[in-house]
């Protein structure tokens, strides 16, 4: 015997049976037939986790509340019929969600809130005219009345679907991440938000209600706008909690909850649209930002492989000249003891070209490794010379003067060193090839950095012929290139990356005398960043 199925089970039943009592208030006759039924939004929320199969045991939890919360026991068979058709349609809807619209029950689209509540729409109509109906048929409703009823139950399964079937679905899933204080102190203010406007709606005397109750859209609005699809279901399930309690405080009649309850299901499917869509939209956008940041680091392997002879014969240097060093001061050891010091001399050399070589290895491993930004305080000084001694073996074999005018006393800026220092060696490379592909007389690359105001701007110039006209307006997107052998990625992944930390890049001129890219980055990160 499975315990857990069975325990499940028996958990299902009791929670079922609980919220049909709790909620059997202002019905109609002693029927099912309420403006609020939370148990159909359990029964779907079961049914597209575990899968149609459950149908059974909807079957049983239904037939239970019918004997044990409205005492039916002298109507069986209408009771079992009705029970069977809540079963069988939910399960259909349950099935054609899970197998033929690839429903995803976390709602991770807004694909998926539009199916929901638009399916259950029509089986929670199907299931109130069968509801209805067969009571119509049984005696218990008379044949006249059967709209109004049909309509009522209709009105009260889709609340119930649209509140707690959602809430089930998406908090299983477990909470998106460690609220910050900020959140948390947020979220009680948007409570309190929707407290008042319910205060504001029932509370105030010869206040017309309906007219009112439009001011509890605002704070409902104001949650799904700033928590997505998370705070929508929550923001639902308080607002319908305090409907619930305010009609039963002010003691409205049957008809009159009814109508607010409608609105209430207007209301309850807007703020889960609006919250899906924002949850959607930030996972998308999260989704670029994650590619982005892979295509930078792509980047970096292939510039990096551009780079590997100019740093292969960089590297050969010191390496050789700590081989000579080391062999000169076992030489020196060997003989007069006045060279002792010659000897310790050679061999501090030798220590510091190793040091040079490992420097260098180093920079390229993390220039190549890094995909995350990390922000850190960093000197605009320090990013400048990093850039540039990376780029200074390719402008060396290519006959290019780099040079650098860099304020040391500009402040420290809160950014991702390597990402930061991959837009400076690539404006700089950009530059370079530029220079080589025009033959520039005496070709020069210029960087500076200086601060305005609350920002730190860099610039890379460069002495060359200018970008061609039919480029400069498309000179960011991606693919959109003048080389012959390039991509057309790498100004798009600079500007990417200066984004990322807030700033901006732009092209500051272009020109017979040379090309200017400017770009500023703030010193502390921003929010958006």
């Amino acid at each position: 015997m499975n315990f857990r199925a069975v325990g499940t089970a028996a958990a299902f039943l009791a929670v079922y049976v609980l919220l049909d009592r709790i909620s059997f208030i202002h019905q109609f006759s002693t029927l099912s037939i309420t403006p609020w039924n939370p148990p159909a939004g359990l029964v779907l929320a079961l049914l597209l986790i575990r899968g149609p199969g459950h149908a059974p045991l909807v079957f049983l939890a239904a037939l239970l509340a019918d004997m044990l919360v409205r005492d039916l026991s002298g109507t069986l068979l209408p009771s079992s019929l009705t029970a069977l058709s809540l079963a069988v349609v939910y399960a259909g809807q349950s099935h054609i969600l899970r197998r033929h619209v690839r429903f995803d029950c976390g709602l991770s689209r807004l694909r998926d809130v539009v199916w929901l509540t638009s399916s259950s729409a029509v089986a929670s109509l199907a299931v109130g005219a069968l509801y209805v109906g067969i009571f119509a048929w049984a005696g218990q409703v008379s044949w006249d009345r059967l709209i109004p009823a049909a309509t009522r139950y209709w009105i009260g399964d889709m609340i119930g679907i649209a509140v707690v079937t959602p809430l089930i679905l998406v908090l299983r899933t477990g909470w998106p991440g460690r609220p910050t204080p900020r959140d948390v102190a947020l979220a009680l203010l948007q409570g309190g938000a929707i407290a008042l406007a319910l205060l504001l709606v029932f509370g105030l005397r010869n206040a017309d209600e309906f007219r009112l109750f439009y001011l509890l859209f605002l704070p409902l609005i104001w949650v799904a706008a700033r928590f997505g699809i998370v705070g929508a279901v929550l923001a639902n399930l308080l607002a319908q909690i305090g409907l619930i309690i305010a009609f039963q405080t002010v003691g409205h009649e049957s008809t009159t909850v009814t109508a607010f309850q409608l609105l209430m299901l207007v209301l309850a499917v807007a703020t889960l649209v609006l919250g899906a869509a924002v949850s959607e939209g930030r996972r998308s956008a999260a989704a670029l930002q994650a590619r982005q940041v892979e295509l930078a680091h792509i980047s970096r392997l292939s510039t990096a492989g551009e780079m590997a002879a100019a740093l292969a014969h960089e590297l050969n240097q010191p390496l050789l000249a700590t081989m000579a060093f080391v062999r000169a001061a076992q030489r020196l050891t060997g003989g007069d003891p006045a060279d002792r010091a010659k000897a310790r001399a050679a061999m501090d050399r030798a220590v510091g070209e190793a040091q040079r070589a490992g420097d260098i290895i180093k920079s390229l491993r993390q220039f190549i490794g890094r995909d995350h930004l990390v922000h850190e305080p960093t000197a605009p000084a320090a990013l400048v010379a990093d850039a540039l001694a990376l780029a200074a073996p390719e402008a060396r074999r290519q006959g290019i003067h780099l040079q650098a005018a860099i304020d040391r006393s500009l402040p420290d800026i809160q950014v991702d060193r390597v990402q930061i220092q991959q837009v400076l060696v690539n404006l700089v490379r950009n530059a370079m090839d530029a220079l080589n592909a025009a033959g520039t007389q005496a070709p020069a690359v210029a960087v500076s950095a200086w601060q305005d105001g609350a920002d730190v701007v860099f610039a890379v110039a460069d002495n060359g012929p200018g970008i061609p006209e039919d480029v400069t307006g498309r000179l960011f997107e991606p693919f959109n290139t003048s080389k012959p052998e390039g991509m057309g990625l790498g100004l798009s992944i600079c500007r990417t990356l200066v984004e990322a930390h807030g700033g901006r890049l732009w092209l500051d001129r272009s020109e017979a005398a040379g090309t200017a890219f400017h770009f500023r980055l703030p010193l502390a990160p921003t929010e958006t960043a």
